[in-house]
């Protein structure tokens, strides 16, 4: 099994009350999978990406990738489990307002291993979601849904073995919207393993042979 999440919980305190985000939830993952978690806002579905993309700490509960744990293994291999291993597309794109759109979907590449192909490797990725022709310029050039495809090109730089998707198609219009599902269709295809959260069902009915889990309450329903 690629992941693991056994007894995983996470709480939180607003207002003195304890909020329980993520309440023991167990869900196993193989590769190849392509897994959408459904949830309206607060239903703990964020918490539970961030927990098994190794960006929180659980409280209690454990999440394994490969078998091995990922809060047992120190800093150092968080970090290199989320630069090789993992692709995020978060809720929004958080691009750098200094570095040109190239710039930013080359960045990953930078904390690893150097490749002699970085520019071609990221101009095809620009090209598959249709913005080849904005390579240079920055991100206060783009509108939002333009901002989001780039975001989404950039977890793939890295040819990671999973992508945690936090409401990918949220800022894109229908037509985009179809085109980036097409491409994670493709992916996923070759064998690329992924975690989609988002209350969008659409995205889900799009996917053939996905496999739909309803989360409420920090928990699956």
């Amino acid at each position: 099994m690629l992941i693991q999440c056994e007894h995983l919980a996470k709480t939180y305190k607003a207002d003195e009350q304890v909020v329980r985000a993520v309440d023991h939830v167990d869900l196993d993952i193989a590769r190849g999978d392509f897994v959408v978690i459904l949830g309206h806002s607060g239903s703990g579905k964020t918490t539970l990406l961030s927990l098994i993309g190794g960006l929180t700490s659980p409280d209690s509960g454990s999440v394994r990738i490969h078998g091995k744990d990922n809060w047992s293994m120190g800093d150092q291999h968080l970090s290199l489990l989320r630069n090789k291993t993992i692709g995020f597309i978060f809720q929004f794109a958080s691009l750098i307002p200094t570095l040109t759109v190239l710039e930013n979907l080359l960045l990953p590449l930078y904390f690893g291993e150097a490749t002699d192909n970085r520019r071609e490797k990221g101009m095809e990725l620009l090209a598959r979601v249709g913005l080849a022709d904005k390579a240079n310029v920055y991100p206060s050039q783009l509108s939002g849904g333009q901002q989001r495809r780039i975001a989404i090109a950039r977890a793939f730089i890295n040819d990671p073995e999973i992508i945690l998707a936090d409401e990918p198609t949220g800022d894109l219009d229908e037509e985009t919207e179809g085109d980036i599902l097409k491409m994670f269709r493709q992916f996923n295809e070759q064998g690329m393993t992924f975690l989609v959260v988002t209350h969008n069902a659409n995205l889900a009915a799009s996917q053939n042979g996905c496999r739909t889990l309803h989360m409420k309450n920090g928990q699956f329903v």
